[in-house]
Formats: structure tokens, C-alpha cells, sequence
């Protein structure tokens, strides 16, 4: 009955901890500095015990001290040639050498206790419990060689000093076996916490590649979308041209708001089109006509201006060129505009400055309208100010962030008595 449940038992405690590269490689790696304190263990042991045991201590010395040695080589051996076995194979290899280690260390509370008198034994007393809590650091990547290495060392300590049968001395087993029990307790619950941590850290991995497959999705569609919109875009933009040529005065109220949605579907197409290409698509500067850059974006804006019954003047300085991308530039300004038609008091006039030095562009964009609550959050991700029915996504002015960012442009917000300046400093 006994042998069945040790047949159920065993392979419960090996499914536990499943052996892998992490855990052989854990214990490899973290053994280093216990070995060489190993070797100082067995000369400093050897030594301060020679004058009570003589030659005898000196081979117990040797032996753990070469035996050291070859754990050593074994570990760099691993490092140079882990694939040549197999991870199972690392695992026994190392679980073997422990044991056999213990079983050497073990020998001082089994063996040589029992010729030395009680200062000496003391002595091992406590040279045997210091190389246990030294031990389980690094052994901690698994709890069932951790616990068997100390229990080799303990057991048989705790029985020699049991067998003397004094009072301390049995007062000294007790306290030797709540030792025991006490590191093994720790060393399963540090297992059970490193567990729970690992799974832990799988269902946020999980969670966060869901995410990213969503967010790949989500950006497959937006491009699949932009994609759809880009036909019928060009071809609403040709036949409103055609109508505004043939159609009479009349009607050419009607031709303006056309135009004038059909530029704000533009500009948010293209900016659609940046927001899921600005990570993958290299955007190299070019050198560009400033002045005439603006020119044409304000004139494309013009049309949704009349159409909202705000007017756009403007103040260019001639002959002003800048080294920049065209496409990141156009989406600077056209966000800029945008956000000034829509949030600008009703017929009031939008005035665009540019201005040059010897040192630095300036383009400001000034409105007159709703004082702007918080400056400071106007060029965050998804931060709006929405003043009744002019909602706003909050993506804009955050993409012109980045853009200045990106190019080294300075770039500023400044809101006093309704009048509202954004201000970009461009270094020549």
C-alpha cells in the first residue's frame, strides 16, 4: 500500500516543477559562488580541525575540495556545451553532484562529531547549519534538490547530537529539526510564490499578445478603410469640380459646402493615412518652399472657412524655405487650421503669421474664441475641449506633437481673454 502511494506521489512531485532550460540553467549559473565558498569551506574546516582528526579530516578535506573543483568544470563545461545532452540530462547531472556534495558535507555531523569534544562540536554544529542557509540560494530554482541537499546534512547531524544524550544536546536536536523543518517550509513557499508570479507573468503575456493582435487588427482595418475611402474621395472631388464649372450662381452656395465637406473628408483621410504609417514608412526632409507651402494649404482651407462664415488672413514673409517632409509638414499646418475654423468664435477672423530671423522660423496660428481651460494638456493623446456641439477626437494636435518631436521644432499653446495662439519655432 505504502509503494502505491509512493508511485502516486513521485510523479505528482516531478509535474510540480517541469525541468527546463530556465531551471537547469538557474541552477547552473547561481551554483558558481557557492562552489568557490565550498572550496574555502574545505581547506578553512580541514584546517581548524586538523590538530583534533589529523590525516583523517585532511582526506575528508581533499576529497570535497577536488570533488569542488570538478563541479566547477562541470559548470563551464554546461556554459561551453549545453547542447551536447540533453535538459534532463544537465538536471540528473546536477541533481547527482548536489546530493553527492551533501553526502561529503554531511560526513562532519555524522562521522567526525563523535571524536571531538563539545567545543569542537560546536564548532561543526554551526559550520554545518551556516553551509545549509548559504546553500539555499542557490539551489532556490528547485525546491526538491534544495530540500534533499538539506536534509542529507541535517538528518544525520540531528540524530549524532540526539544520540549523546545530554540535555543541551537534546535541547540542540530540537532546535536543529525546527531548523530544518523551518528552511524547508521556506523553500516550498518560495517555490509556490515563484510559481504563482510565473503564471502570473503567462496571463499577462497572454493578455498583452491579445491586445496586440487586437491593436494589429484595429490598424489592418483603419488602413483597409483609408484604402476604401481613397476611390470614391477622388472621384466625388472631380464631379464637384465639374458641377461648380457648369453650374449656375445659384447653386454655388450649395457647390462651397460641398467643397467645403469634401476638404474636411480629405484632410482627415490624410490624416488616417499617416496615423497608420508614421511607424513603418521612413518620412525623409526635403528642402521646401515655405512661403508657398502655406500659401497653398491656406487656400485649400479657404472653402471650409466660407463655409463655417470665418474669413483666414495671413501674414508670409517672402522666400522662406525650410528642410523638412512635405507630407509631416502638411499634416502640422492642416491640423492647426483645422482646429482653428473649428473652435474659433463665429464670423471671426483667422490669422496666420509667418516670420523669419537669422536663426529660427516662426508660423503662429491665432483665433479668437473659448479660452482654452488647460494649456498645458492641449497636445495630449485624446485630451479634447469640447465647447457644445464641435467634438473632437483629440488625435490632431498629439500628432503634431510627435511630428515636432520628431523634427526638433518647438512648439507652444497660449490662451488669454478669448484669444487663442499656437505658436511653432522651426531652427534654421
Amino acid at each position: 500500500m505504502r509503494l502505491m502511494n509512493y508511485k502516486q506521489i513521485l510523479p505528482k512531485i516531478k509535474q510540480s516543477l517541469p525541468i527546463n532550460y530556465e531551471i537547469v540553467n538557474s541552477l547552473y549559473v547561481a551554483s558558481i559562488r557557492s562552489q568557490l565558498t565550498a572550496l574555502l569551506f574545505a581547506v578553512f574546516v580541514a584546517i581548524f580541525l586538523y590538530d583534533e582528526l589529523s590525516h583523517s579530516i585532511v582526506v575528508w578535506g581533499a576529497s570535497l575540495f577536488m570533488f569542488t573543483l570538478f563541479r566547477l568544470f562541470s559548470i563551464y563545461f554546461f556554459k561551453a556545451e549545453y547542447q551536447r545532452y540533453s535538459v534532463e540530462t544537465w538536471y540528473k547531472f546536477f541533481m547527482i553532484t548536489s546530493l553527492s556534495t551533501s553526502a561529503i558535507v554531511s560526513l562532519l555531523g555524522a562521522v567526525y562529531i563523535h571524536y571531538l569534544n563539545d567545543y569542537y562540536q560546536l564548532f561543526i554544529i554551526a559550520v554545518l547549519v551556516g553551509s545549509v542557509a548559504v546553500s539555499i540560494t542557490s539551489l532556490s530554482a528547485d525546491y526538491r534538490v534544495a530540500t534533499s541537499y538539506i536534509s542529507i546534512i541535517l538528518l544525520p547531524l540531528t540524530v549524532s547530537v540526539a544520540a549523546m544524550q545530554t540535555r543541551p544536546t537534546t535541547i540542540l536536536a530540537i532546535l536543529i529539526v525546527v531548523f530544518n523543518i523551518s528552511q524547508i517550509f521556506m523553500i516550498y513557499n518560495n517555490h509556490i510564490q515563484t510559481k504563482k508570479i510565473k503564471d502570473l507573468n503567462e496571463e499577462l503575456k497572454r493578455h498583452k499578445d491579445d491586445n496586440e493582435h487586437l491593436l494589429n487588427e484595429n490598424k489592418q482595418f483603419i488602413a483597409d478603410m483609408v484604402h476604401q475611402i481613397r476611390t470614391p474621395l477622388s472621384v466625388i472631388m472631380t464631379n464637384s469640380s465639374l458641377i461648380e464649372m457648369q453650374s449656375e450662381r445659384k447653386t454655388s452656395s450649395y457647390t462651397t459646402q460641398i467643397n467645403s465637406a469634401i476638404n474636411m473628408l480629405s484632410n482627415s483621410y490624410e490624416d488616417l493615412s499617416y496615423i497608420i504609417s508614421n511607424d513603418t514608412i521612413e518620412y525623409k526632409p526635403i528642402e521646401i518652399h515655405f512661403t508657398d507651402f502655406l500659401n497653398q494649404r491656406i487656400h485649400f482651407f479657404e472653402v471650409i472657412a466660407q463655409a463655417n462664415d470665418k474669413a483666414i488672413s495671413s501674414n508670409i514673409a517672402n522666400d522662406v524655405r525650410i528642410t523638412m517632409n512635405d507630407t509631416e509638414l502638411e499634416r502640422l499646418i492642416d491640423n492647426n487650421l483645422s482646429n482653428a475654423i473649428k473652435h474659433s468664435s463665429d464670423k471671426s477672423e483667422i490669422e496666420i503669421v509667418l516670420e523669419k530671423s537669422h536663426s529660427e522660423i516662426i508660423l503662429k496660428f491665432i483665433t479668437k474664441g473659448e479660452t482654452i481651460r488647460n494649456v498645458s494638456k492641449i497636445f495630449d493623446k485624446n485630451y479634447t475641449e469640447s465647447f457644445g456641439a464641435k467634438r473632437s477626437l483629440g488625435l490632431g494636435l498629439n500628432m503634431v506633437k510627435t511630428i515636432c518631436e520628431k523634427n526638433s521644432i518647438g512648439y507652444s499653446a497660449h490662451s488669454r481673454e478669448g484669444i487663442n495662439t499656437f505658436t511653432y519655432i522651426f531652427k534654421v
